[in-house]
């Protein structure tokens, strides 16, 4: 499933340790918001993991998923730092 996560994270530090963490699962398609494709297992993973790097009380992170066929409803406006997964074959280094 494809996921929009956006996050707001009042500690700079605590920022830019989830920052660091969502890009090993996704592209950083806006200064604090990731897009990514994963499964069940990988989504259960990322949150888990988010849980431990943030403040519950002062942070936020909101994860939005996206049925593939809703993709191409999509308006981006600008550079489109999220466009390769429009396709249905990705690129994972």
């Amino acid at each position: 499933m494809f996921y929009v996560v956006s996050y707001d994270i009042v500690d700079d530090r605590r920022r830019r340790h989830v920052a660091k963490y969502l890009e090993s699962y996704g592209v950083r398609v806006q200064y604090s918001v990731f897009e990514t494709e994963l499964n069940d297992q990988q989504l259960a993973a990322m949150i888990k993991g988010l849980k431990k790097k943030i403040k519950k009380a002062e942070d936020t992170i909101r994860i939005y998923p996206i049925p593939k066929d809703h993709r191409d409803k999509i308006v981006t406006i600008g550079t489109d730092k999220g466009s390769f997964y429009d396709k249905d074959i990705y690129i994972v280094g």
